[in-house]
């Protein structure tokens, strides 16, 4: 009967077991220590300060930063965690955090179903644990904003095209049940609620070369066009801007500035140029970024690949290459914005990594050189980081070297061992679950240290035991970090009149430059900023006697405002735009400051 009992389980553990620890891994990778790292990076920041608004102020339509109508970002993240904010009337890290993580665990699930459906479960199974120890995929999902949730309806897409245009035996000989477009269109629209157009670009990049090469462009695209989809995705994508619209009459204006900004149309030149796109792409597929090299040339092996789904590699290769090379033509592509074409890229090294293993058992001298690179990196790296470590001088990390060092040669040593008793994407598995070791230390070990330095949790706490409790108010000057509107509850931050433009300085630029006007330029800038500035430190009607000014604004204006305001506090050895904090003098003591200045003439 134990033995009954015994095979039974284990006949269970072989047939759902690797899926059951691909899931475990991906809940590590995205929920383990999901709060313990401060709001840093301004993206997030952003992010949280629009939830933030649209919980505090009812605006669910428009919400507003800095004073400011945000309009360049669609809303669907925002309502989510607003959402989550008023259902649970808290106002953590890991809640605005929830909807991206949520999101990446969708993402794994579905690049697990595509790169089965294209390679078997082998290929799906090295698929999803390529994307959930991605490091670049990780470190994005992890944070609050909209490319998380824009990643999971692409791929959401994506699959449901390729479930339309690939149909099961049980289904349509020639095309999958019409569900999947009504699918397809529906995450579209989500998507465009994410982040705007850009779904629509990433999608058909990656399906109009895909059928022109498998020679099904016009039957593919006929069976993909669909009234009632089309419709469906019409009605989601202009649920906010019409509304927005005629709300607001300059919406159009903004949002045609910021697709021109990134295309290079917009006549003004970015503040920060950026390499191409293809520079960061080996960093964005770490740690896998041989395997992805390698994977390039899928499509063009004639030896060595599965002809069973040859022609099925184009999918994922599109996906990857195309949207690269269409964001490398972009005057300004950051590298958040490959986020979403990262499945395809798990897809690629999912299906390089299967073929490796399997060429190297049959004596490929190119594919075993590949395995034994990353069972090697892992031994060698395991021994040269406690020795980094120690000539750092950082003893406080010497244990969690260690741990991750033992981790990372056992990975090594286990992913042999595993091939050589004929796994494939078990063989990735031991790398993998030493990549999720090194992401729970980093976020609950080594992160949380630098809390005091980028988050503004110390600078709130400081704030509110220097300001009277009666003082509800607190003006700044121009801008500031966003992430201090999430710690600094129950207190209002307002701009100083004058001192920041209606929407932002590109949009004003652009205004003028449209207008032909050519004085605007960065020292008229801040001679109209001083002047609002001093305007409302005179102004014996202000509504409260602090300030707030970054400390680099500060020292612009610091002389004109002698005598006006005195520092009472100033932040030291941050890792972000340090802040201070202004008292405005009474009217008397300005006036005596004046005077010695500049005595009257009796």
């Amino acid at each position: 009967m134990p033995s009954t009992r015994m095979a039974t389980f284990l006949e269970r553990f072989r047939r759902h077991g690797p899926e059951a620890a691909l899931a475990v891994l991906a809940v590590l990778v995205f929920l383990g220590f999901l709060g313990s790292v401060d709001l840093w990076g301004k993206r997030e920041q952003r992010a949280a300060a629009e939830a933030i608004d649209t919980v505090d102020h009812d605006r669910w339509l428009i919400a507003t930063i800095q004073g400011r109508p945000r309009l360049e970002k669609p809303p669907l993240p925002r309502w989510t965690m607003a959402t989550l904010i008023t259902l649970t009337g808290r106002r953590d890290e890991w809640l605005v955090r929830l909807p991206g993580a949520f999101s990446a665990l969708g993402t794994v699930a579905l690049v697990y179903a595509l790169g089965r459906r294209i390679g078997g479960r082998s290929v799906g199974l090295a698929s999803g644990l390529t994307l959930l120890s991605t490091g670049f995929f990780v470190a994005e999902s992890r944070q609050a904003g909209n490319d998380g949730p824009l990643t999971f309806f692409t791929t959401l897409a994506l699959y449901a095209a390729w479930r339309r245009l690939h149909a099961n035996e049980a289904e349509s000989p020639e095309f999958g049940h019409r569900r999947w477009n009504l699918l397809l269109y529906l995450a579209l629209g989500m998507g465009f609620l994410c982040k705007g157009p850009i779904v629509v670009g990433l999608v058909a990049i990656t399906l109009v070369p895909y059928l022109a090469c498998t020679r099904n462009l016009r039957r593919g695209l006929a069976s993909l066009a669909d009234g009632w989809g089309i419709a469906l995705f019409l009605t989601l994508a202009l649920s906010w801007p019409v509304p927005v619209m005629l709300s607001d009459p300059n919406a159009v204006r903004i949002w045609m500035l910021e697709l021109g900004q990134k295309a290079g149309t917009a006549g003004l030149v970015h503040s920060r140029w950026r390499a191409p796109l293809v520079v960061d792409w080996p960093t964005m597929t770490l740690p896998w970024v041989v395997v992805a090299a390698m994977a390039l040339a899928l499509p063009f092996r004639r030896a060595g690949v599965d002809a069973s789904y040859r022609p099925k590699v184009w999918f994922p290769w599109w996906w990857s290459v195309g949207n690269l090379v269409m964001f490398c033509a972009w005057t300004v592509a950051k590298p958040n914005y490959y986020l979403p074409c990262l499945p395809g890229v798990a897809i690629l090294v999912g299906l390089e990594w299967v073929r490796a293993t399997r060429a190297a058992r049959e004596g490929a001298g190119e594919s075993l050189w590949l395995l034994r690179l990353h069972w090697a990196v892992p031994i060698l790296a395991a021994s040269v980081i406690p020795v980094a470590v120690f000539v750092a001088g950082r003893a406080d990390l010497a244990v969690w070297a260690l741990v991750f060092a033992l981790v990372l040669a056992l990975g090594g040593l286990l992913s042999y061992w595993a091939w050589r008793r004929g796994a494939d994407a078990g063989a990735l598995a031991p790398l993998v679950m030493a990549v999720v070791c090194g992401v729970l230390i980093a976020y609950g070990a080594l992160a949380p240290v630098e809390n005091h330095l980028r988050s503004h949790r110390a600078l709130a706490e400081e704030l509110d035991q220097r300001l009277p409790e009666d003082v509800r108010t607190v003006r700044f000057f121009h801008e500031l970090d966003e992430g201090l509107w999430f710690y600094l509850p129950g207190r209002a931050l307002v701009a100083i009149p004058g001192s920041q433009p209606a929407y932002s300085d590109a949009f004003t630029a652009a205004e003028n430059l449209r207008r032909n006007r050519v004085e605007f330029d960065w020292r008229k800038r801040i001679e109209n900023q001083r002047a609002s500035l001093l305007a409302w430190l005179r102004n014996p009607d202000r509504d409260t006697p602090y300030v707030l000014i970054r400390d680099r604004d500060y020292e612009l204006h610091a002389e004109a405002i002698v005598g006006l305001a005195e520092p009472i506090h100033r932040e030291k050895r941050v890792k972000r735009s340090a802040l201070m904090l202004l008292h405005v003098n009474t009217v008397g003591a300005v006036a005596s400051a004046n005077e010695e200045r500049h005595p009257t003439v009796k």
